[in-house]
């Protein structure tokens, strides 16, 4: 699924926030906006909504008013096409506005230039001008040699918050919980000519780039047989501020494919077992209770990677076997798999 950075959405609940005069809080499907209460909000209204890790350009007029609130020069993406690049703007992060967590900006549709009867959940990212921000430095133009045409899905988990309306239906099914791992995404692929390829999220990179002589070393590429995929987060020194605090580089590995399809963990080649992404109790991380249950339960969630060191949260992936319907399918895709992401981490990191 291509993340929607932009959408439209409708405003499902208004609440007062405590001891604040001039703000709320709104809630859009499982997301918490801290808005203005001049905003005049209902719920019904129909709004744009912007997802946190949007990049709003400082050269659009519509985005004036939020660079006063911090501008950087950063690597971005366009989540339709693909392209790479360095923009100047405002990056929405997750924020805590008196003991409150605010993940997002809500625009009224007029703003971006979007009709009123706009159907819910529309992708509006092109019209927003938004493009996607990413943490790690752009590729250099000679590290590209390629797009990315590995033959799996992209490894973009879908936020929780955007599967309220299935939460039934996935608490009914059986989830392989694993540690979500803070690194750069990495795939490596044996095609059929038994030529190894490696890829970003987005493009395919020269063979002598880390992220395959990380994968040589630690067995991932042996391992590999003529038509496998197998993608892992790359951690250590120098990616992402080795927030877990990594002594080396050391692959995570979270999904492996075989002819397009996702095999299940217990499938895995021994090298990327070893090398895989923590386990989490299936029991104790059953999702149960409503959406923003689960949320708070992943909030602080810690030490699974490095002892005592907040973990960026959990991805639950559907077993082998189990039958997704077709909506749902529609919203996972075929990684089908969906994360939440522990706000203590986000907010310690400034994320």
């Amino acid at each position: 699924m291509v993340r929607k950075m932009v959408s439209v959405q409708k405003i499902e609940g208004v609440y007062p926030i405590e001891n604040a005069d001039r703000i709320e809080k709104v809630r859009i499907g499982g997301w918490i906006v801290v808005v203005g209460k001049d905003m005049g909000l209902k719920p019904g209204d129909h709004v744009a909504y912007f997802e946190i890790d949007s990049m709003l350009p400082a050269n659009d007029p519509r985005y004036t008013d939020l660079q006063k609130r911090g501008q950087r020069t950063v690597p971005v993406s366009n989540t339709i096409t693909g392209e790479e690049k360095e923009i100047t703007g405002h990056v929405l992060r997750t924020a805590r506005l008196r003991g409150v967590y605010s993940q997002g900006l809500v625009m009224p549709l007029s703003t971006i230039g979007v009709p009123e009867d706009t159907p819910i959940g529309t992708d509006i990212t092109l019209q927003a001008d938004v493009w996607k921000y990413e943490e790690l430095p752009p590729l250099k133009g000679g590290d590209m040699i390629g797009a990315f045409n590995a033959p799996c899905s992209k490894s973009d988990a879908t936020r929780v918050q955007n599967l309220t309306a299935y939460w039934n239906e996935i608490r009914r099914i059986a989830w392989t919980p694993t540690v979500k791992v803070d690194g750069t995404s990495t795939t490596i692929y044996r095609d059929m000519d038994d030529t190894v390829h490696v890829y970003s999220r987005n493009w395919e990179l020269k063979p002598e780039c880390t992220n395959m002589q990380v994968a040589v070393k630690t067995g991932l590429v042996d391992a590999l047989e003529k038509g496998m995929v197998c993608q892992f987060e790359l951690c250590g020194p120098s990616v992402n501020g080795n927030r877990l605090k990594l002594a080396s580089y050391r692959p995570f590995v979270f999904a492996v494919w075989r002819d397009n399809m996702k095999l299940d963990r217990r499938d895995w080649p021994k090298a990327m077992l070893d090398n895989a992404v923590p386990l989490l109790d299936e029991t104790e991380w059953k999702p149960t209770g409503d959406v923003m249950d689960m949320i708070a339960k992943v909030d602080g969630l810690r030490g699974n990677v490095t002892r005592d060191l907040l973990d960026e949260g959990i991805v639950w992936h559907a077993k082998a076997g189990e039958r997704l319907s077709d909506d749902l399918y529609n919203e996972l895709g075929s990684n089908r798999c969906f994360k939440i992401i522990n706000n203590k981490y986000l907010t310690k990191h400034g994320l």
